[in-house]
């Protein structure tokens, strides 16, 4: 699994080959078919060197379902997505500021900022400008899916709620939702979870405030070693567990990741997931980013993309 700026993508996954044709778009503004055909090309472990009689037309099957990736993605985010594909297909372009689009600049950044979470080493690589890329990553999770739920839906950043311990946590978290009484351990040892797998609440409370009501449980990953953990986060478990009160409904399980799933892979994700968001469902539903989320995503970018030279230091 290539990581910028060092690795490789491999030539046979097409989501691989389009995280890295945006990247090289976003560092020189634009990418030619010819050009990554090229790059493909003079890969260090051409996945096509293992006895393929016609290796260029199996670099140039890889070139095509690339940008049929792309396409795809252009269309999945909406007015959201940062690039263009011109030239008849066969040219990836930055899109461009014309000083009369913050809206849609805000959502190429968002774009942009999940590109960089998926691609750097976020065990190493995610603190920039001072901001912990992965707790801003839940935050803005958090956002998308109030936006889908709707109007009045609230969110709780679960690892950063008040509360010093575990314990405090699920206190605080009974109380917003208003509901589950607390917290109760129901093993003989004390608790040695921070959050249990639980990153974000969703909620859409009543003016009556009853039990009773839509909540959601959900879990957020960015790079790319989350397969694994698809199943991680099971809401009722944890309710059983540590809740002094069963909640009245059963929460909804939601998976957030930075990356952008695509199609082939996307069916038995979305079973084992629940309700999935991947990099393209977040920007197509983050129309309300709030300014302090907006601000820490721009300058973690920045500082993200003029650290692994995708802008030039100097400018």
């Amino acid at each position: 699994m290539f990581k910028w700026p060092e690795g490789l993508p491999s030539a046979k996954s097409p989501a691989q080959l389009a995280d890295y044709t945006e990247l090289i778009c976003w560092r020189d503004n634009f990418l030619s078919s010819t050009a990554l055909f090229k790059l493909l090309g003079r890969l260090e472990e051409n996945d096509y060197s293992d006895g393929v009689p016609e290796e260029d037309e199996g670099i140039e099957s890889a070139v095509g379902a690339a940008f049929d990736e792309i396409d795809r993605r252009s269309k999945a985010c909406g007015d959201g997505y940062p690039f263009e594909i011109a030239d008849q297909g066969y040219t990836l372009r930055s899109k461009k500021d014309d000083g009369n689009r913050k809206h849609m600049i805000c959502k190429y950044t968002l774009y942009k900022y999940m590109l960089l979470a998926t691609r750097l080493n976020m065990k190493t690589n995610r603190e920039h400008a001072c901001i912990d890329g992965t707790l801003l990553f839940e935050k803005l999770s958090a956002e998308a899916a109030c936006e889908y739920i709707g109007d009045r839906a609230q969110s709780l950043v679960f690892g950063t709620s008040s509360g010093a311990d575990f314990r405090g946590k699920i206190d605080n978290l009974c109380k917003r939702i208003g509901e589950g009484d607390g917290f109760v351990n129901r093993n003989d040892a004390p608790p040695t979870v921070k959050d249990d797998s639980l990153d974000i609440v969703v909620w859409k409370q009543f003016a009556d405030r009853r039990a009773g009501k839509l909540i959601a449980f959900g879990q957020c990953k960015t790079g790319t070693s989350y397969r694994d953990t698809l199943t991680q986060l099971q809401p009722g478990s944890f309710c059983d567990e540590w809740l002094a009160s069963p909640l009245v409904l059963k929460p909804v399980r939601m998976f957030f990741v930075a990356d952008a799933i695509s199609q082939s892979r996307w069916y038995g994700m979305a079973r084992k997931a629940g309700l999935l968001f991947d990099r393209c469902r977040i920007v197509d539903f983050c129309d309300k980013v709030t300014e302090d989320v907006w601000a820490d995503i721009a300058a973690w970018t920045e500082a993200a993309a003029r650290a692994t030279e995708l802008l030039d230091i100097d400018n």
